[in-house]
């Protein structure tokens, strides 16, 4: 099978930008991890540019090379001729897929992607996988074992203030659903009044990443619906599914009937960090002199590009103290379902990390996507480290002086 002319014409456009510098290559966490050129940003667009032109069959060469890929688009800031490798990325998964399902989702990712489409249906699933852990993979396993107790039933409406509605999300609410609870009380103290649309599901970053652009489309719609006839900005807690969620227009731009809709979704939405740093009543906070680092979610520092805004909140904390360190901005490791998929290599990835937090010596470690929350404390459990990891609404809820707004739980 080749490429489709539509999408193959989108990737010799976004080809025709690239020069063949290299600068994407140091921002390249497996080319970082490997010294591969093929495991490169570089290496890929060579890559999907051959088999655009028919000169390397659609398989599996250029499946392996990118399934390691973790997609986190840090080439895309690097890159001074501004290609979009999102685009390219996502047409060559794409074209997989559709060529046959085993070269991005096997057997077990597929039935993962099937269940979190429905939040209920995944949360069953993920309790039968606490009790049963032992019949799981072992990656699966020390997902599971690094995830918090649950939190207990969905989010309700809080506050009464200017309107904004919350995005629950799918693995992040069923896996870390205390960020979300704690972002809802973020927004409540800071003049909000949050609604929780009932309709929602799953953004469908991991189905579109896996290849699955219609079943990420058919999410998006069902999504675009139970916002409509809301009002205020779409907030939410995941860097990743947020970058996705802003790029429904893309998605469902060759769809008449939802292309203005999605459009008009996406230029809602926005980060929990973008609603506190423009919320109408100002919070005040009180630190207790910890050492802070922060691990930027990818998406939110290279897709919405808003990465400096959770640094800037943590920094107006008093007594404690913001310490950059080697890695805070690059991935972790997680990358969706990356380290269920290819755990040896999202380990490599994360043990970069892990080097520059040694030396950066916190006392507590904030994240700011759930899947890396997870993949963290996985990580340092594995190290021995003890170090606390907390979502940055988490963290933010613990630090608001007694004397701030009463407003809200």
């Amino acid at each position: 099978m080749r490429f489709r002319p539509p999408r193959a014409a989108a990737v010799l456009d976004e080809l025709s930008h690239c020069n063949k510098c290299g600068f994407c290559l140091p921002a390249c966490p497996t080319y970082l991890a490997t010294g591969d050129e093929y495991l490169s940003p570089r290496g890929r667009l060579s890559l999907a540019e051959a088999a655009v032109a028919g000169e390397m069959p659609v398989g599996e060469e250029l499946a392996r090379t990118f399934a390691l890929c973790l997609g986190c688009r840090a080439c895309e800031s690097a890159c001074p001729s501004g290609v979009r490798y999102g685009r390219v990325y996502e047409a060559v998964r794409a074209t997989l897929f559709e060529t046959t399902r085993r070269y991005t989702a096997p057997p077990a990712a597929r039935a993962l992607l099937a269940l979190v489409r429905r939040r209920g249906r995944f949360a069953r699933a993920v309790a039968a996988g606490r009790r049963l852990g032992w019949l799981l993979p072992p990656a699966a396993r020390a997902v599971l074992g690094a995830a918090p107790p649950d939190p207990g039933p969905p989010t309700a409406p809080a506050g009464t203030g200017e309107p904004a509605q919350y995005f629950l999300g799918c693995v992040g609410e069923v896996v870390t659903g205390s960020a979300n609870r704690a972002a809802v009380a973020l927004l409540a103290r800071a003049g909000y009044g949050v609604g929780v649309p009932d309709g929602q599901g799953c953004c469908g970053a991991l189905h579109a990443h896996a290849g699955d652009l219609e079943a990420a489309r058919d999410l998006a719609r069902a999504n675009v619906a139970a916002f409509e006839g809301t009002s205020g900005p779409v907030v939410n807690h995941a860097g990743g599914c947020g970058a996705f969620l802003k790029e429904y227009g893309h998605l469902l731009a060759d769809d008449p009937a939802w292309r203005e809709r999605a459009a008009a979704f996406a230029g809602r939405v926005r980060d929990l960090a973008e609603a506190l740093a423009g919320a109408p009543r100002p919070l005040r906070w009180r630190g207790r002199g910890d050492r802070v680092a922060l691990q930027n979610s990818c998406h939110l520092v290279h897709v919405q590009r808003i990465g400096e805004l959770p640094g800037r909140l943590l920094a107006e904390v008093p007594e404690d103290r913001l310490v950059p360190w080697e890695g805070g901005d690059r991935c972790c490791g997680s990358a969706g379902l990356y380290s269920l998929l290819e755990p040896e290599m999202a380990a490599r990835v994360a043990a970069r990390s892990l080097e520059g937090l040694y030396r950066a010596k916190p006392t507590v470690l904030v994240v700011n996507n759930p899947g890396c929350a997870l993949q963290w404390r996985k990580t340092l459990k594995q190290a021995g480290w003890d170090l606390p990891v907390r979502s940055l609404s988490e963290h933010l809820l613990a630090r608001l002086a007694s004397d701030g707004p009463e407003s809200g739980p």
